[in-house]
């Protein structure tokens, strides 16, 4: 080997190692950008239920941290309405409440500003206190309102601080389900819109529910109840729904509870043959009896049957085949 061959080499070599140590030195450039740019925000109580009397005030507080940089943040009230089935919510912000709104006087905020939509700085990893008051007029309808409390932060920050954060925008909000009642009383009324489970199974399959409850009243309905599968033998199996909320106007696919958990309503059991008779028992807190819904499923072996019945002809075949061997027709 030439001298000129292992200079060129170790230029080489040299150049490799320069240019390794070049991109992990970019690589932790960026990942320390990217690490001042989290967005880390949350809210305290995530969901509000309130019940006000018209004509009295009640006073809410909400605790926002922000886990992530510093940022100027305002706070609005929006309204809400659901969106689909799955307990999923649309924000109505062209209707924001502004002092031209038809709910202005319902709210005020006291801290930390003045007015919704002011803004107000907030240092990263900072706690602040939102104390909200909600008025309703004595003439208020006596019925269910929905509100979110929408916590805005941007990286705006005042002259003089120089932003680490995102550009972009981060929000958390808060949900506000307001009952105007005078004397407590909230009627619910809901309707069973479906409760079923497949007609025919097959065995060792697990039956599958889907429960969609429709709120036909003025009012918050909380789903409460519990599907029966009975079996004709073997075990009675019991399955809790989800105590979810259905707001007023709306239909939602209630799930089932299972260590604390949502979780789909499904058999815990496998089904093996017989038929299956389902009951779904769902009330409400003022209701004396159950509203109550039932299905029936059949369960079949078909699986089963298919693989005997393939290892049967496979086994035939093997015979047929054998028979043939040992005794061949004879040749003209």
């Amino acid at each position: 080997m030439t001298k000129k061959y292992k200079y060129q080499k170790i230029k080489i070599e040299i150049l490799l190692f320069v240019t390794f140590i070049g991109f992990g030195i970019l690589n932790l450039i960026f990942a320390k950008h990217s690490s001042a740019q989290t967005i880390e925000l949350s809210i305290t109580p995530p969901i509000n239920e309130i019940m006000i009397v018209p004509g009295k005030t009640v006073t809410q507080t909400f605790t926002i941290t922000n886990g992530g940089e510093d940022g100027m943040a305002s706070i609005y009230i929006i309204p809400f309405k659901a969106q689909g089935e799955s307990g999923a919510v649309s924000l109505d912000e062209k209707n924001a409440i502004t002092s031209s709104s038809p709910f202005a006087s319902w709210f005020s905020i006291i801290s930390p500003v003045s007015s919704f939509g002011e803004k107000f700085y907030m240092a990263g990893g900072a706690r602040q206190d939102v104390l909200i008051k909600i008025s309703p007029p004595v003439n208020a309808s006596e019925k269910d309102y929905y509100f979110t409390l929408l916590y805005e932060l941007g990286n705006n920050v005042p002259g003089g601080i120089t932003p680490l954060g995102p550009t972009n925008q981060a929000r958390i909000g808060s949900n506000l389900l307001i009952s105007i009642s005078k004397d407590g009383d909230t009627d619910k009324i809901f309707e069973i819109l479906e409760f079923s489970a497949p007609k025919i199974i097959d065995s060792l399959g697990k039956l599958n529910f889907n429960v969609r409850i429709a709120n036909l009243g003025s009012y918050l309905f909380k789903s409460n109840g519990k599907i029966t599968i009975k079996p004709w033998f073997g075990k009675t199996e019991t399955l809790t729904l989800a105590p979810v909320n259905i707001i007023s106007d709306s239909v939602r696919n209630v799930p089932c509870l299972k260590d604390e958990e949502t979780i789909l309503c499904e058999s815990g059991y496998k089904v093996l043959v017989g038929i299956y008779k389902s009951t779904l028992e769902i009330s409400s807190d003022e209701a004396i009896s159950p509203q109550t819904e039932t299905t029936t499923t059949i369960a079949f072996p078909f699986s089963i049957i298919f693989v005997f019945t393939f290892i049967f002809a496979i086994l035939r075949i093997i015979k047929n085949t054998k028979n043939k061997a040992k005794n061949p027709l004879d040749k003209d």
